[in-house]
């Protein structure tokens, strides 16, 4: 297969990221050394994360405009059929490995044990990944067992790290639509399939400025496929369109638009013609998208474990001088400041309690004051589901020319349904920028304040606990002077990262240019708060069930053909009016408690924090009191191991250094 683009970005990012996890255990050796579990814990799950990060890459487009060719083209390699329906039942991510692989994953199931992934056979993977047409679409996705499939197979772009996703379109099922729209919140990247024959449609437009956008991602890649069927003397009108409709829904403009022939890019690739690859427009893109990939997303993925290996260099900085003091000290006199510590102990704990209870009950008043929200936008919702379908004018009318009115009038409620379903998208999208998501930034803002100042007391007073009783003054633990040049963490980031807090929103959920703080952590939540509420407002509606209805309607005469379009428009606002308002306090109750579960992960993190604060004070004591039963000559080889162990933080965070210097150029 014909070379593409020089893979330079990716191997370098794959040094820096080694190096990276090279300088986490040789941390993670000193920690053990020092004897502090739960921090070894956390390093070894940083580690694995950042071992295992990846670039997401998810392809989106409606049917018909080239997707799978565009991805076979990317992979360069006809992999994922170009199917001849539109229903794609669920995802598919393709990913690398030596040997081809299929692994179909199952949907969990309420009570059940999880069902583990089994191998499919490679040539059949579209009787599970593709509806049939002659099946009950509603039906067939919610019944699915499937939840996913994972392609693994020997290409040169995985093998650098990247992972193809493959999504159902947005337009399509709710069910589907949802899946999407849950992966958005993870994904590195979004390349967004059109076609120039029919360049951004209404429906591809809402999903830009009302999914896309709202969810942060700002810098959509726009592939213009099909250039090649556009006329020469057409071409650059089609261009200047695309920059007009699409530019300013980019971060970086027109830099972001790419006008391709994905099919003769993909056959480029297998017959290693390197003219017509070049001239398909696919490798301009493949550079930008490295560029991207590896310089900004890449960034993000190596600055923010690099923060937390910071966090843990500084503790270790405290904790080697108080170790080498509490091993000179005299048994006796350590037990007897260890005797007098246990009431400043039980009063951490019991600070640490409170502590909890405070953030739970700012989150149930966060989780109270979204519901009312909530109930606010539904109810005044209602009453434009009405307006929203009277001044609606269906494309093609009511038209029955065969015996059989059915097709003709359930095509029209969908009609009708999809507009309905849009309009509320654009509804939603208002509103969440107006009112929810000021509400939630506030909110997290009143719970940042709120914990900032019994944080800081509560590490104020673990620090004079440690330094009373090894008996260190506070010269000897000042670490500020051997950190120029990386910000201060306040008490409120350390405790999070005492109990693991980069696992809260993954390493590489902070937006590009972020200093990687909690409150960046907290905001960074807000997508996966606001999530999938549209869906929960339509999820269950099948307003085709109103089709008997109207024809029963129609063969009585109660309906003629001239009056039939309104009467649909009617009942399907009125259907979807009843459902809403039915269904309200269930919306208003999911909605609360995924805030809710969200904010609940900030709490646990924290809680683990606090513990484990007051848990390596303990361990600390008990660490040296161990080492002092073994003996004087002991203790001595104790004394000089920390000396080493000094020398070698001192040189992990030297070449910490570099590498940030490097990855933040």
């Amino acid at each position: 297969m014909l070379q593409t683009i020089d893979d330079k970005g990716y191997k370098e990012f794959k040094q820096k990221t080694n190096t990276l996890v090279s300088l986490i255990e040789r941390q993670t050796n000193i920690i053990r050394a020092l004897n502090i579990p739960d921090q070894e814990a956390n390093l070894n799950s940083l580690k694995e994360l950042v071992q295992s990060s990846s670039f997401k890459v998810m392809v989106l487009g409606e049917f018909k405009r080239g997707k799978s060719t565009f991805i076979n083209a990317l992979l360069g390699e006809e992999i994922l059929p170009a199917y001849s329906t539109p229903c794609t039942a669920i995802i598919n991510e393709v990913k690398w490995s030596k040997t081809k692989r299929a692994l179909l994953h199952f949907n969990k199931s309420d009570g059940q044990p999880a069902q583990e992934p089994r191998d499919v056979p490679i040539n059949k993977i579209e009787e599970y990944v593709v509806i049939q047409d002659d099946a009950d679409q509603s039906q067939a996705i919610n019944e699915s067992p499937y939840e996913k499939l994972e392609l693994f197979w020997p290409l040169q772009l995985c093998e650098n790290g990247v992972e193809i996703i493959d999504s159902p379109g947005l337009n399509e099922h709710k069910t589907r639509q949802q899946v999407t729209e849950s992966y958005l919140v993870t994904v590195d990247a979004i390349l967004l399939v059109l076609s120039c024959e029919q360049l951004f449609s209404k429906s591809e437009q809402e999903v830009v400025d009302n999914k896309l956008r709202p969810m942060g991602h700002e810098d959509i890649f726009f592939i213009c496929n099909r250039i090649n069927m556009i006329r020469k003397n057409e071409v650059e009108k089609v261009k200047q369109f695309a920059n007009s409709k699409l530019s300013n829904r980019t971060r970086l403009g027109s830099e972001r638009i790419f006008f391709i022939n994905a099919l003769g890019g993909l056959d480029g690739k297998l017959e290693n013609d390197a003219e017509a690859l070049q001239n398909s427009g696919v490798p301009r893109l493949e550079i930008e998208l490295q560029k991207f990939l590896t310089n900004e997303r890449g960034r993000v993925k190596i600055l923010r474990p690099a923060q937390e290996l910071k966090n843990s260099i500084r503790e270790v900085r405290k904790s080697i001088p108080e170790q080498r003091s509490m091993l000179e000290t005299d048994v006796a006199e350590l037990e007897k400041r260890y005797a007098e510590a246990q009431e400043p102990l039980k009063l951490l704990e019991e600070k640490r309690r409170n502590i909890v209870k405070k953030l739970e009950n700012s989150i149930e008043d966060t989780k109270e004051q979204v519901s009312y929200k909530t109930k606010d936008f539904i109810r005044e919702l209602i009453p434009k589901i009405k307006t929203i379908t009277q001044e609606y004018e269906l494309e093609n009318g009511v038209k029955l020319l065969f015996t059989d009115p059915r097709p003709s009038i359930e095509a029209a409620i969908k009609e009708v349904s999809s507009h309905l379903e849009s309009q509320v998208e654009v509804e939603f999208s208002k509103w969440q920028s107006s009112e929810l998501e000021p509400l939630l930034v506030n909110r997290m803002e009143h719970i940042k304040s709120s914990l900032d100042a019994e944080a800081t007391e509560f590490i104020k007073r673990v620090d004079n606990l440690r330094l009373e009783i090894s008996g260190v003054s506070i010269s000897k633990v000042n670490v500020s002077k051997e950190d120029v040049g990386v910000r201060n963490v306040s008490a409120v980031e350390r405790l999070l990262s005492a109990g693991g807090g980069f696992l809260v929103g993954g390493i590489g959920s902070a937006t590009i240019g972020a200093t990687f703080g909690y409150q960046e952590m907290l905001r960074s939540l807000i997508p996966q708060l606001v999530i999938g509420i549209v869906g929960y407002v339509f999820l269950g509606l099948n307003p085709v069930t109103l089709v008997p209805m109207l024809v029963a309607a129609l063969v009585q005469g109660k309906l003629m053909e001239g009056g039939l379009s309104k009467k649909i428009k009617e009942e399907v606002g009125k259907k979807f009016s009843e459902e809403l308002s039915k269904s309200t306090t269930d919306i208003i109750e999911k909605v609360g408690n995924g805030v809710s579960a969200e904010l609940s992960k900030v709490k646990s993190t924290l809680d683990g924090g606090l513990a484990a604060e007051i848990q390596n004070i303990r361990q600390q004591v008990n660490n040296a009191l161990a080492e002092k039963q073994k003996g004087q000559g002991e203790v001595d080889k104790k004394l000089k191991q920390l000396d080493i162990l000094a020398q070698n933080v001192n040189n992990i965070d030297k070449e910490l250094d570099d590498l940030i210097s490097q990855v933040a150029m």
